[in-house]
This record gives C-alpha cells, sequence and structure tokens, in this order.
C-alpha cells in the first residue's frame, strides 16, 4: 500500500468514526435539551450536529482532493481539501453566533431548566467520548498532515470543555434563579466561535502559503551538499497544492570549472533522493561560482560587513562571483522582510560599494529570506 493509499484510508476512516460519533452525541443532548428545557443543552446538541457536517464536508473534500490531475488541473486538486476545512471552520461559526444570540434570548427571557441526574450522566459521557475524537484527529492529522483533521480535532476538543461548562450549569441552576443556563449557552458559544476562528486562521495561511520549516530546509540543504560538486540551496521555495502534492525549487553553487555533465547528473540524483525522502520534486536553478579563492572569499567577506552597515536588514550573501578578466562582481544578497523599499537599498548599496572597491563593477540581486 503505497503513502497515499494509507493517507486517504486513515483520512476516510477518522472522517466516518465522527460522523458516528457526533450523530449519536447530538442525539442524545437533543433528547436532552428538549426535556429539560436548556438552550445550553440545545446549542451543545446543535454543535455535535454541525460536526457530524463537518465530518461529511471532509469526506466529501477528501474524495475531490484525491482525483487525478487533469488538462485543465495538471496539478490536482489536493486543495479541495483546505476548501473543505476551511468550509467546516464556517460551519462551527455559524453555529456559534446562532446559539450566542440563543443564549442572550434565554437570559433576557429566562425559564426553568429540569435536568434530572441520569441526564447529567448521560452528558459527562459525551465527554468521554469527545475527548476521544480529540485525541484521535489530532494524532491523524498530524501523521497525515491534513487540516481538515486538525480542524475537527480542535473542534471536538473545545466540545469537551463546552458540555462540561453546560453540566456545571445545570447542576447550578437547580439552587439559584440566576440565569445560569443562558450565561452558559454564551460561554458555549465562545468556546465554539474560538474553535471556528482557529481553524479559519490556520487553513487560511496554508491556503496563502508559509514558510517551510527550519527543519525542512536544513534537510533538502543536507541532500544537497551530499552530491558533490553541488552546495548551498538558496532561495528555497516550496508551493503545496494539497498535503501531498508538493513542488519546490532553489538554486545550488557549483565550482565554476565543473562540467556539465557531472552538475546534471548530481542534480539529477539530489532530485531523486529528495523526491523519495521528503514527497517535494524540487527544480534546480545554478550558479557557478569561484568562491575557493582566497581573494574572492576576503572580497566577499568584505562587501558583506559594507552591506550590513548600509542596512541591518542584510542577512548573507551567496551565488558571489568575481570575473577576473573585467573586474565584474556578480552576487545575490538575502534580506529579511523588514527591508521594504528594495529601490532606495539598491541605490544606497551601490554606492557604498563602489567606494569600498572604485576598480570593481558591481552587480547583485536581492533575494526575499523565503527559507
Amino acid at each position: 500500500m503505497t503513502k497515499n493509499e494509507i493517507r486517504n484510508r486513515i483520512l476516510k476512516q477518522t472522517a466516518i468514526l465522527g460522523i458516528a460519533a457526533n450523530a449519536m452525541i447530538a442525539l442524545v443532548k437533543v433528547v436532552i435539551g428538549f426535556f429539560s428545557g436548556s438552550v445550553a443543552i440545545m446549542s451543545d446538541a446543535a454543535n455535535n450536529a454541525s460536526d457530524m457536517l463537518s465530518s461529511v464536508v471532509t469526506i466529501v473534500g477528501f474524495n475531490v482532493a484525491k482525483r487525478n490531475p487533469t488538462h485543465s488541473h495538471p496539478l490536482g486538486f489536493g486543495r479541495m481539501e483546505y476548501i473543505s476545512a476551511l468550509f467546516v471552520a464556517f460551519i462551527v461559526l455559524f453555529t456559534g453566533g446562532s446559539f450566542f444570540r440563543s443564549s442572550v434570548d434565554r437570559i433576557l427571557n429566562p425559564s426553568p431548566v429540569s435536568v434530572t441526574v441520569p441526564m447529567l450522566l448521560i452528558l459527562l459521557l459525551t465527554i468521554g467520548v469527545k475527548i476521544a475524537l480529540w485525541r484521535i484527529n489530532i494524532k491523524n492529522g498530524r501523521k497525515i498532515e491534513s487540516e481538515a483533521l486538525s480542524a475537527s480535532g480542535t473542534d471536538a476538543l473545545s466540545d469537551a470543555l463546552a458540555t462540561t461548562v453546560t453540566i456545571v450549569a445545570a447542576v447550578l441552576s437547580r439552587f439559584t434563579s440566576l440565569p445560569i443556563d443562558g450565561i452558559a449557552g454564551i460561554i458555549v458559544s465562545i468556546f465554539v466561535l474560538y474553535a471556528g476562528v482557529k481553524s479559519v486562521v490556520g487553513t487560511v495561511s496554508s491556503i496563502v502559503g508559509e514558510r517551510p520549516t527550519k527543519a525542512t530546509v536544513n534537510e533538502i540543504r543536507k541532500i544537497i551538499a551530499s552530491h558533490p560538486p553541488l552546495s548551498g540551496g538558496y532561495d528555497i521555495q516550496i508551493h503545496t497544492y494539497g498535503p501531498s502534492r508538493m513542488i519546490g525549487t532553489c538554486n545550488v553553487e557549483v565550482p565554476s570549472e565543473a562540467k556539465g555533465e557531472e552538475i546534471f547528473d548530481a542534480m539529477t540524483e539530489a532530485q531523486i533522493e529528495i523526491l523519495n525522502k521528503m514527497d517535494i520534486y524540487f527544480t534546480f536553478g545554478m550558479y557557478a561560482v569561484n568562491s575557493d579563492n582566497p581573494v574572492v572569499l576576503l572580497m566577499k567577506q568584505e562587501v558583506f560587513k559594507v552591506l550590513k552597515k548600509v542596512s541591518p536588514a542584510v542577512i548573507s550573501l551567496h551565488a558571489f562571483h568575481v570575473h577576473m578578466d573585467d573586474s565584474r562582481v556578480h552576487f545575490d544578497v538575502v534580506v529579511d522582510f523588514s527591508l521594504t523599499d528594495y529601490a532606495a537599498f539598491r541605490e544606497k548599496a551601490t554606492k557604498a560599494l563602489d567606494e569600498a572597491f572604485p576598480t570593481y563593477t558591481f552587480q547583485f540581486n536581492i533575494d526575499p529570506d523565503y527559507a
């Protein structure tokens, strides 16, 4: 069984478990809420019903996401999984907002609540089920890198906390005339709204695109370095088209005297190793450098010092090559995202370099700190 097949099976099984568990919990809470007259319990029941619907959406999104690429969508439909996770989050937000209004109305227009001990025991049991769902969804979500399952896991934990508040309110309402039920309903709604907002933020971040982790970048550079004459690994960008399809690009340095066939073989081997180990299809750009020359190495260090004085946003230099025949120097300078006016930086940097090295001509690219 392939990695993708294992991932698909885990996602489907977890979502089906969520549907069954939430359907049972929602039904139980609807019955208890109806007979007790508790708006907090009814809002909790509706929340569980929305969780069931969320699991259905997850399965639908998963089935669309695993479709094979087509002529019009050559990179597949993997991002549909992110969209389904976003839809789940909006369902949660809608549910939380609806019952926030209902709870406010219950405070303004209180009515008696009657919750029996058996009802409370059943509600306690549903907390245990929700905690189990939370652990399963979070564990499997991390294992297969599924935003949808992780969102469902977060929601399950908020449900367990919400039900706890509901039970406490039901007990307290037996001893006071205060609108505890409505207050508890508001607290439950806030739990639900928080879970929804957190899921929206996380999913939108994935859709927009995130910085690769330091561990991922280090592993890529380690693989590149193991295939001489390649070195470095700069301007790394990784584009995700769903959790199981990633495409990456980066630039590598090679000695200026290296042969084309030697470089090609090393790039091919590095590309295959990264794909096999990390499931990322990489393409490479190439810089020819002569940094092994002591004079060039010293000049690189001095150029860095000059640029660092121009702007503290300067992080590093790479692709540093000195053309000895006509005194041209070419390099890339990496800057952090605090630098926003590239034109002004280029003007100041060029002036500073010309003053420090009057016999050389400088050409340089300004690279954002992608990774």
